[in-house]
């Protein structure tokens, strides 16, 4: 992947323009570029208020970051989509996506604390407004 788009920040149509011209490059069998670019592209659309085609982006991701047998990076996805899906009230879909984070996650332990931290804690929230009724 080209170093412009690794640090290009997420959120501006520009940038969404270059990862989509990135994803027609990008060889097939480039997995972790494929993943990070699907990731990106998930953000810039959850910050434009686009979740479906977010979602489809971090579906994207996910499977690349499987493919590569990398579920440290799968778990930082589904923490995006967690929280993405929590900010819409869709707590059940959230729930699953967070849980499925951190089983991602725990396997790395200390190395992976403050991402169980943060998903636990997401967890709690989650569980908490679908219980007072808000969901």
């Amino acid at each position: 992947m080209s170093p412009e788009l690794r640090y290009c920040v997420p959120g501006t149509p520009r940038n969404s323009k270059a990862y989509h011209q990135a994803l027609e490059l990008i060889p097939e069998d480039a997995v972790d570029d494929l993943a990070v670019t699907h990731n990106a592209l998930g953000v810039i659309y959850d910050n434009g208020n686009k979740l479906d085609r977010a979602l489809r982006h971090w579906q994207e991701a996910i499977r690349y970051q499987e493919a590569a047998g990398n579920p440290f990076r799968a778990g930082e996805t589904r923490s995006n989509v967690a929280n993405a899906l929590a900010k819409r009230e869709r707590f059940p879909d959230s729930l699953e996506y967070a849980k499925a984070a951190l089983r991602d996650f725990e396997p790395y332990g200390a190395g992976a604390a403050g991402h169980i931290q943060n998903v636990k804690r997401l967890i709690a929230k989650i569980e908490e407004l679908n219980a007072s009724g808000n969901a």
